[in-house]
C-alpha cells in the first residue's frame, strides 16, 4: 500500500512538471514540446489508472458538492485531452511525423491552443482540490504557509498578465505571440506561478466546501436532536 502511494505521488509530481514544461516550450522548442506532450499523455493515463477507484467513486457520488466539482473538472479534462490528441495528429511533425499529412491544420491549431490552456488550468484546479494541510500545525508554520501562498499567488497573478492567459482561454488569440528574448527558464517559472495560483484558489474552494458541509451536518444533527427531544 505504501509503495503504491509513493508511485502515485511520483507520477503526480512528474505530471505537474511535464505539464508546465510542455506549456513553456510551446512554439519555442518544437521537438521537445511534442515529446513532452507525449510524455504528458502517458502520465495522465497512468494517473487515471492508479486512481481508478477514486474516479469511480466520484462518478457514483451524488451527495457532496465537492464531488460534483471534481466531476466537472474531470469531464472538462477529458474533453480537453480528446481535443489535444485529435489536433496533435494533424499538427505533429515529429512524434507522429510518420503519419500521412492530414487536412485541417487551421482548425487543429485553434483547438490545440484553446484546449491546451484550459487543460493546464483544469489540471491544476484538480490538483488544488487534493491539497491537504494538516489540521494540527504550529501557528508560526501556518502563518508561514499563508504568507508563502499570498506571495506565490501574487506572482501567479503577475504571470497571468505577462503570458496573456485570458486572451488564450477565451479564444481571442489564433496565433501565439512569443517573445524569443525571454529565457525559457523565466517562461517556465511564469507558468509554474500560474499553476500554483490556480491550485491555491481551488484549495480554498475545497476548504470552503468542506466547512459548509460540516456546518450543514452539524445543523442537521441539532434539528434531529431537537425533534427527538420534542417527541
Amino acid at each position: 500500500m505504501k509503495g503504491n502511494r509513493v508511485i502515485k505521488i511520483a507520477v503526480d509530481i512528474a505530471m505537474s512538471a511535464v505539464l508546465v514544461a510542455t506549456m513553456a516550450t510551446a512554439l519555442v522548442q518544437e521537438v521537445p514540446h511534442e515529446w513532452l506532450g507525449m510524455a504528458l499523455f502517458v502520465l495522465m493515463v497512468s494517473h487515471a489508472v492508479l486512481n481508478r477507484k477514486w474516479l469511480l467513486g466520484v462518478m457514483r457520488s451524488r451527495r457532496k458538492a465537492s464531488y460534483a466539482l471534481h466531476l466537472v473538472l474531470i469531464v472538462g479534462l477529458l474533453v480537453c485531452l480528446v481535443g489535444m490528441i485529435a489536433s496533435s495528429l494533424v499538427l505533429s511533425k515529429h512524434v507522429f511525423g510518420f503519419l500521412p499529412a492530414l487536412p485541417g491544420a487551421s482548425w487543429a491549431r485553434r483547438i490545440h491552443m484553446l484546449f491546451s490552456y484550459w487543460m493546464f488550468v483544469l489540471a491544476f484546479a484538480h490538483s488544488g482540490l487534493h491539497v491537504r494541510v494538516p489540521r494540527r500545525m504550529a501557528p508560526w508554520k501556518l502563518w508561514f504557509l499563508r504568507v508563502a501562498a499570498v506571495a506565490v499567488g501574487a506572482y501567479g497573478a503577475y504571470a497571468i498578465v505577462q503570458l496573456g492567459m485570458f486572451a488564450y482561454l477565451t479564444g481571442q488569440v489564433q496565433f501565439a505571440m512569443v517573445d524569443f528574448n525571454t529565457p525559457l527558464a523565466i517562461t517556465f517559472l511564469r507558468y509554474a506561478g500560474v499553476a500554483a495560483l490556480v491550485a491555491i484558489v481551488f484549495h480554498g474552494v475545497q476548504v470552503a466546501l468542506t466547512a459548509a458541509g460540516r456546518r450543514g451536518r452539524a445543523q442537521g444533527k441539532r434539528v434531529n436532536d431537537q425533534e427527538g427531544g420534542a417527541a
